[in-house]
């Protein structure tokens, strides 16, 4: 119970720590400490997590990629924290897909990408990306086996909720992944995200 408390606080206190003011050049490219990251650090202790910039992160993206880099074979999301002090993490392979409450204040969520894909997200019809500086965009790099091959990422999008979700209603968050290799699947997961 204590674990689960200090890890409550923890996350709570990053995400309140989280603000969308004015970043210069220098401080775009600065790793910030990402509590769902370190979550799930202290959930795989035996992988290597990385977290990258987030100009690495615009060229993992990239469509240049190929050969050695695996193909994409899964994608879920993984857990959701909301400033309000809730924690829902995934319950099934596919990961979750409504949140198990209401969320309220500064809301975060992390998504499991298995392989390399060139990944696109939206909440209801707006496109979350690295310039709008409504959202604060993290990915980590994942090797599950320590043979230092990159087996897949980790993205967290961190945003608030109280100014993109109406009170009352809800929102559709959506991640969308094609492979960057053969057989140029893809894979789309959506949650939907009520707001108190």
């Amino acid at each position: 119970m204590k674990k689960y408390l200090l890890a409550v606080g923890i996350l709570t206190s990053g995400l309140l720590g989280l603000n969308t003011a004015e970043a210069s050049e220098i401080e775009k490219d600065t790793i910030e400490v990402d509590p769902l990251i370190e979550n799930l650090k202290t959930k795989h202790p035996d992988w290597t997590i990385t977290q990258v910039t987030s100009d690495e992160a615009t060229k993992i993206n990239s469509p240049v990629l190929r050969g050695p880099a695996p193909p994409l074979t899964a994608l879920y999301i993984d857990q959701i924290a909301s400033q309000v002090g809730t924690s829902n993490e995934k319950t099934e392979d596919i990961g979750l897909q409504q949140t198990s409450h209401e969320v309220s204040g500064t809301v975060a969520i992390g998504v499991m990408e298995v392989g390399y894909g060139n990944d696109n997200q939206w909440l209801d019809d707006e496109r979350i990306t690295y310039q709008n500086r409504d959202y604060k965009i993290n990915v980590a790099s994942l090797d599950f086996n320590n043979d230092r091959i990159i087996d897949g990422f980790y993205h967290t999008v961190t945003f608030n909720s109280d100014l993109k979700i109406s009170s009352g209603t809800s929102a559709l968050y959506k991640f969308r992944s094609t492979s960057q290799n053969y057989p140029w699947n893809t894979f789309e997961r959506t949650l939907n995200i009520p707001h108190l």
